[in-house]
């Protein structure tokens, strides 16, 4: 009976604070692959081997065993935002329903991705997040484009 009790504890304990669905991304890298869904939270998306946050300015998790860090090195007041960090450098620009991204992940020393992309907003509460945090989505898709190319360690 503890141990029930213990179990339950962790599984609340390690459930996330706030959802607000998934969103299911196809990726441009292999269109062959099969679409790939995350969970969005406030701030957090995870899904399959991903794993990533805002941290203040920063966006911070992993891909698998790839780290991811990047910060935003803009002050805040351009339409276009910038971010850099141990990961690579990108920079994103949201425009009404729609969002650019170009820029480069590495992935570990010997392999760098493109973050090129352009995404379309979909609807519901899960997207208007990524709407509000449009650099997240850009991390997010271009997971999905490793995923697809099985570019993980």
């Amino acid at each position: 009976m503890r141990t029930l009790i213990v179990i339950l504890a962790v599984a609340c304990a390690s459930a996330p604070a706030s959802s607000y669905g998934s969103v299911t991304l196809k990726s441009a890298a292999n269109y062959a692959a099969r679409p790939q869904t995350f969970s969005v939270g406030k701030g957090h998306v995870s899904g399959n081997d991903l794993n990533v946050y805002l941290d203040g300015n920063c966006i911070r998790g992993a891909e698998g065993r790839i780290p991811i860090d990047f910060c935003r090195v803009d002050d805040g007041s351009q339409l276009v935002q910038r971010w850099s960090g141990a990961s690579g450098e990108f920079t994103v620009r949201p425009e009404g329903e729609m969002v650019s991204a170009d820029g480069y992940w590495n992935l570990d020393t010997g392999r760098t991705i493109s973050m090129r992309q352009d995404f379309r907003i979909g609807e519901g509460p899960a997207w208007q997040e990524l709407k509000k945090n449009p650099a997240l989505l850009a991390v997010v898709s271009t997971a999905a484009d490793v995923q697809a190319a099985h570019l993980r360690r």
